[in-house]
């Protein structure tokens, strides 16, 4: 299989930042007369539970998924070029109500927090943790995620953010989606690297796995917390890749970009991925390396269905810093968790 290749990566955030050289390795495509495809990842407009339009994606995981057909196609050489495209302006095209009522996809009866809590409890239960454990895990996960954070110059929440939602989470264990945001991803096979002039040094795209259960839902909790969707999707990564995740993850050379929703989520990846097993292990690792290149979720924001468009720019940005031989893994997490994906790029 040919893997694709990144030749272009641009974001914009509340603003700041522009796609003018993605727009223009756009133009320069199609005045090549290249055959390209878009996919486009849904905002929070789009009715969850609508039905999701050819070359469209939704969920967390959906930026992954894009990725994944983009590779598949240009490995096919179906297409030359692919641009993978999210926008979705959470601050200033959506009031708080509104964010609110469109979020609530499960229903009256579990908010996000309260689905996810229910998630951890069963996690806990099946990983041997106390809830006190968790928490302690919980806490050291932020403090991951604030170091990065910091490092970036980001504001930090208030006090009133570290106040308990739910049984396990605070303010600042969740996901924060004002934000707004906008991110190109562009792609082609290898052999038009004659014809086009990548924006970036080009990033090799060495693997992408997915993984699905069934059914989504807070009445599902259990077996998602079983988290075999995840397994799985480290497992096609693992094969297509060729390398071990359990090493990628810990090795301290190798960057990530675990999705950070909630803290259940990065620390799943740690432990069903093998890079830790014990709590100890976890607070080992989570003190040896950051977790993400963005500061996460809740201190970085989460474009609703955006966050791993965010993480591949992020990992783009960051591989160019050390262009030879650098990897970088970016995690994607779907619903409460039946959609996962893992992207493994290479400088």
């Amino acid at each position: 299989m040919t893997n694709s290749i990144i030749i272009a990566a641009q974001r914009s955030v509340d603003q700041q930042g522009d796609l003018e050289d993605c727009l223009c390795l756009i133009e320069q495509a199609q005045s090549l007369k290249l055959r390209i495809s878009h996919l486009e990842i849904d905002p929070l407009s789009v009715d969850w539970n609508s039905r999701i339009k050819a070359n469209h994606f939704r969920t967390g995981c959906g930026p992954i998924e894009a990725l994944s057909v983009a590779n598949r196609m240009i490995s096919q050489q179906e297409v030359d070029v692919i641009v993978i495209h999210g926008r979705d302006f959470l601050r200033s095209e959506h009031s708080q109500s509104d964010r609110h009522t469109r979020m609530a996809i499960y229903g009256d009866d579990y908010s996000l927090p309260e689905a996810y809590t229910l998630l951890a409890k069963h996690f806990c239960q099946q990983q041997g943790l106390s809830l006190e454990e968790f928490c302690i895990l919980r806490d050291q996960v932020f403090d991951n995620l604030k170091q990065t954070a910091e490092k970036k110059s980001l504001k930090l929440p208030d006090k009133r953010w570290f106040e308990p939602l739910t049984e396990l989470f605070r303010g600042v264990d969740c996901a924060n989606p004002v934000i707004d945001f906008e991110g190109i991803v562009i792609l082609c096979h290898p052999d038009m690297l004659r014809q086009l002039k990548p924006m970036i040094s080009p990033i090799e795209v060495k693997a992408v796995g997915i993984g699905l259960s069934d059914e989504d839902g807070p009445e599902q909790a259990t077996n998602l917390a079983n988290y075999h969707s995840l397994e799985k999707a480290l497992h096609y990564a693992q094969v297509q890749s060729g390398l071990d995740m359990a090493e990628t993850i810990r090795d301290p050379n190798i960057r990530l970009d675990a999705y950070t929703c909630y803290p259940i989520v990065p620390l799943a990846l740690l432990l069903k991925s093998g890079a830790a097993n014990t709590p100890e292990e976890v607070t080992a690792l989570l003190q040896s390396k950051p977790l993400t290149q963005t500061g996460g979720m809740n201190l970085a924001r989460a474009p609703w269905n955006n966050p791993a468009l965010n993480g591949l720019i992020a990992m783009c940005e960051s591989l160019q810093q050390d262009p030879i031989g650098s990897l970088g893994l970016v995690h994607g997490n779907g619903g409460l968790g039946y959609k996962q994906g893992i992207a493994i790029l290479s400088s």
